[in-house]
């Protein structure tokens, strides 16, 4: 096997891809919406060292999927009516 190869296969140039895809993704890639693939990249491979790193990439995954609707939690205190022009508004007690 070549040097090249072995390196090529490391740790160390896994972490130099990533970077050098970053890189890439600033300047080319912009002001675009989303995850960039390097951050999603240095996500999983801290995850592989880190404990509980894989818990917490589930969680924010599973948390961008969820809504939230109006309907959810407490009953609405204040109502705005944009058509009527009115506003109620209820303080608590």
């Amino acid at each position: 096997m070549s040097l090249g190869f072995l390196f090529a296969m490391s740790l160390p140039a896994l972490v130099a891809a990533l970077f050098v895809l970053a890189m890439f993704e600033r300047f080319v890639r912009g002001k675009k919406k989303g995850t960039p693939m390097a951050t999603a990249g240095i996500g999983e491979l801290g995850a592989t060292f880190e404990m509980g790193k894989r818990e917490e990439i589930e969680y924010r995954k599973e948390e961008r999927q969820l809504r939230d609707e109006e309907g959810d939690g407490a009953p609405p205190r204040s109502r705005v009516d944009l058509d009527g022009g009115k506003a109620v508004l209820k303080l608590p007690d």
